[in-house]
């Protein structure tokens, strides 16, 4: 790969202080140990550019991709750095439990968040993994060499720290992150479906009701609604329209077969310290053609469902 020197030239650089709202279980090679590194950052930010850029044609979309992240061909038109990680410390404490509900067809109660982080908690064990917790702070610089996609990549940037996380199970709102700054995002939800995630006429964003002295209490909240309205769907013990929501669901005996939820929980932390819960519903057309139409109908349900536990933001 060539390399030009004159690529530094007007350079521009923008930074943005970042706090981590919700304990971030982002690991490396070793995904027991955490981890905060540039790649998994700028693999985000690509996943929120594609949701958001607002361009219909998957190969145009591409085309504008290529110029903007690189390639193995091409050059990045910016690059990234964490400033601050000798601040963060990670740790491996259990979590509070967030709200108890009783277990479809158990006897057995269990906490919300408990409930949210399936995968990265052991019923037994407890969190055996290593996690950045809440109120970690750091710095993301960026320095950019063309200055045509600045304005583009920012505003994927903002989406992301809206919308997103890192790490594991950030659509069940781990790893969120907010601005330590006040700032203005103009995300527009409108478009065609798309079939990848991505912002279109369809998508809908649930905020919470209540505004909380603590990340646990927002994330209940939110994490309560997700579930009573994803059950709302059918009655116990049947998984047949769940399952078109999400996979692998463990109880239907499903884990070979994978498609994420297009429903993302995040919470937010205002101004005020105060922390607020939200659901993005990101819809795509489903991988299986023959059930799309029934895919959108479980999710116009559970969205009914949403719309009455939580506030539609218009």
């Amino acid at each position: 790969m060539t390399f030009y020197i004159s690529r530094y030239k007007n350079m521009d650089s923008v930074e943005f202080d970042l706090e981590i709202v919700t304990p971030m279980f982002l690991g490396g090679a070793n995904t027991t140990d955490a981890e905060l590194r540039v790649p998994s950052i700028k693999g985000m930010l690509r996943f929120w550019w594609r949701a958001t850029c607002g361009i219909e044609s998957i190969k145009e979309m591409k085309k504008e991709e290529t110029k903007i992240f690189g390639s193995t061909d091409q050059k990045a038109c910016f690059s990234m750095k964490i400033e601050g990680l000798n601040n963060i410390k990670a740790i491996n404490n259990n979590l509070l439990s967030g709200k108890k509900f009783q277990v479809e067809g158990k006897t057995l109660r269990i906490g919300i968040i408990d409930y949210l982080a399936f995968g990265i908690r052991n019923s037994k064990k407890g969190y055996t993994r290593q996690y950045f917790p809440a109120g970690s702070k750091f710095k993301i610089k960026f320095n950019f060499y063309n200055m045509d996609y600045k304005q583009s990549v920012v505003k994927a940037f903002y989406s992301f720290i809206d919308n997103g996380g890192l790490g594991a199970k950030t659509r069940n709102g781990f790893g969120s992150l907010c601005f330590r700054e006040n700032y203005k995002n103009n995300m527009q939800i409108k478009g065609d479906l798309q079939k990848y995630s991505a912002l279109s006429h369809n998508s809908k964003l649930f905020n919470g009701l209540n505004k909380y002295n603590r990340w646990e209490d927002a994330l209940s909240e939110i994490g309560m609604a997700y579930k009573d309205a994803r059950l709302s769907v059918e009655k116990k013990h049947v998984y047949d329209k769940r399952l078109l929501i999400a996979k692998p669901i463990v109880q239907a005996g499903n884990s070979k077969e994978r498609h994420a939820k297009p429903y993302f929980l995040h919470i937010k932390k205002h101004t005020n310290g105060k922390f607020q819960g939200q659901i993005l519903f990101m819809p795509y057309k489903y991988y299986q053609i023959e059930k799309h139409n029934e895919y959108i109908q479980v999710c116009q349900k559970v969205n009914e469902k949403l719309s009455e536990l939580l506030k539609v933001q218009t």
